[in-house]
């Protein structure tokens, strides 16, 4: 076992954002991006950490991690809705993306 921990992030299938990978920062700080329908692991440091995936001007509310090492977190993401909630993309750019746990291990 490594002093290291595990994020995953798991990306649903949707068409708004189909062509183009999100950004996945933590503490602010870009480790890696994902694709539609595709998941990532990263290797981060034990601690707590702020995670947020991002897309151009648009953004994930931040997720708060408090891990230690050897765990292993699993997060899900994708666009906050359908055609109903475009009015995210300018109104909202913070909350046009989701990101949620899919374990509650941390």
């Amino acid at each position: 076992m490594t002093g290291l921990a595990q994020l995953t992030i798991d990306r649903i299938h949707h068409y708004r954002d189909i062509g183009r990978a999100y950004q996945v920062r933590v503490n602010g700080n870009l480790v890696g991006r994902v694709k539609d329908e595709k998941s990532e692991t990263f290797e981060i440091e034990p601690g707590i950490h702020e995670v947020r995936v991002r897309l151009l001007w648009l953004q994930s509310p931040p997720v708060e991690l408090r891990i230690e090492a050897g765990d292993a977190v699993r997060l899900r993401t994708g666009p906050n809705g359908g055609i109903t909630q475009a009015w995210r993309i300018y109104f909202a750019p913070h909350t046009a993306m989701f990101l949620e746990p899919v374990n509650s291990d941390f």
